[in-house]
């Protein structure tokens, strides 16, 4: 058995959370550009992610019709990795999520979703 393979300390990793077809699909396309990234059954999963997991970058949600508290889960993320960058991805804004946490159509391109992540990671890397 071959031991798996190394992650350097500087790759960008990201979480996603919640296992559904578009966003695996979002998976697909930010690990084929180069990132790094854990995907998540649920938002419980990617609490403990983003928690065990050293130098998350970003976590990508997609929680519509879960009936999960997705601002709840983002405070609670934020508790352990302050100013984290946070990517929602759906039809609608969600009330109660923090000001920070970008909101990203459902019907994004693959164009949009790379320079909105892009964006994203260069803000968080200026804080």
């Amino acid at each position: 058995m071959s031991s798996p393979p190394t992650i350097p300390n500087e790759a960008v990793r990201v979480v996603i959370c919640d296992y559904n077809a578009l966003l695996a699909s979002v998976t697909g396309l930010l690990r084929m550009s180069g990132y790094y990234v854990f995907q998540a059954y649920d938002g419980l999963a990617a609490e403990e992610l983003c928690t065990i997991l050293a130098d998350v970058s970003l976590l990508v949600l997609n929680t519509e019709g879960t009936g999960m508290n997705t601002p709840a889960l983002v405070r609670r993320i934020r508790d352990q990795k302050p100013g984290l960058a946070i990517l929602h991805i759906g039809t609608t804004p969600i009330p109660g999520m923090p000001d920070d946490v970008i909101s990203l159509d459902e019907r994004f391109t693959a164009a949009k979703l790379l320079d909105t992540v892009a964006e994203l990671l260069r803000t968080q890397g200026q804080k």
